[in-house]
């Protein structure tokens, strides 16, 4: 097998281009911005390199048979190679481009759209694709390469492979019918969750076995009568008077008429917000440029929160 000749540059081939496109030196040195006698050195170089003329020189320029077939190729490889980098270009300055973004079912369902139209506002060319999963899924996305940034509860861990950016805390609040009891209280002692059938949402999620561990060292077990995936069957049932439901306070303004958010104290929980990346994988521009949004509508979100 041939070793492949590094030292042909793209500079000499396409020179090569240009003189069988012109059939002269100095027409193809204008084309390409210099002068006669660089053509003519970077076509002796290339001839070198291959061994044998490709240029008959005379009166007139033409191509060896050889030198033709070089032009031939060479001119669908510069084409390829221009198209290549012209692309690069436009993906850095994000006049086109895709990311792929793997989101947990809650935060789909709660953050993404704000998410999702700040994004179409300032980046229309870009393709946005969402993958939605359970969030322990995330992860097993960016490995695979199905997604670039994963959205959701995810927990920072031991993988040094995972890079984790916590955006914010939501917290965990108690969904209500509002004629409930515990309706007419704007917050309530996470003791109650012993006393009241309970609806959880996903919990093999890992922000739901931190909050777990929480409660069991407070010495609160909660009375759990339901565990289902979907925040939308979470609703369902608390609107069927099937109990009460742990949700993450961002899911409040989810919540249809008749359903009032408590919030929990003693102990308070934390339903985090994070961005997952994996760590020695660069992000692509369009995929930085998501990032950039999400950290802004995050943190708008957390001031309209804090405002009164």
């Amino acid at each position: 097998m041939a070793e492949p000749i590094e030292s042909v540059s793209l500079r000499q081939l396409r020179a090569l281009v240009a003189i069988g496109e012109t059939a002269s030196f100095t027409a193809a040195g204008e084309r390409l911005g210099l002068s006669q006698p660089s053509v003519s050195h970077l076509i002796r170089r290339l001839e070198a390199e291959v061994g044998q003329p490709l240029v008959v020189r005379g009166r007139e320029v033409s191509l060896t048979r050889d030198g033709q077939a070089m032009v031939d190729a060479a001119r669908r490889a510069i084409l390829a190679i221009d198209s290549s980098i012209q692309e690069c270009r436009e993906h850095s300055d994000l006049k086109q481009g895709k990311v792929m973004v793997a989101v947990g079912h809650v935060s789909a369902a709660t953050l993404l759209p704000h998410i999702l139209m700040e994004f179409r506002q300032r980046h229309p060319q870009l393709d946005l694709i969402v993958v939605d999963c359970m969030v322990q899924q995330i992860r097993t996305r960016l490995f695979s390469h199905e997604a670039d940034v994963g959205l959701g509860a995810v927990m920072p861990d031991d993988d040094s492979r995972i890079m984790v950016e916590q955006l914010s805390d939501s917290g965990v609040a108690l969904f209500a019918r509002t004629d409930h009891p515990l309706a007419r209280l704007d917050e309530v002692d996470a003791k109650v969750l012993a006393e009241l059938p309970c609806i959880q949402l996903n919990p093999e999620a890992p922000a739901w076995l931190n909050i777990s561990r929480r409660l069991i060292a407070a010495n609160i077990y909660p009375r759990v009568e339901q565990r289902v995936v979907l925040l939308s069957t979470a609703i369902g049932l608390i609107q069927a008077g099937m109990g009460v439901a742990m949700l993450p306070q961002i899911a409040r303004g989810q919540m249809p008429a008749g359903i009032k958010g408590i919030a929990l104290r003693n102990p308070a929980l934390e339903w985090p917000i994070s961005i997952a990346r994996l760590a020695n994988y660069p992000l692509s521009p369009a995929a930085q440029a998501f990032v950039a949004v999400v950290r802004s509508v995050s943190q708008r979100l957390r001031r309209d929160a804090a405002m009164p």
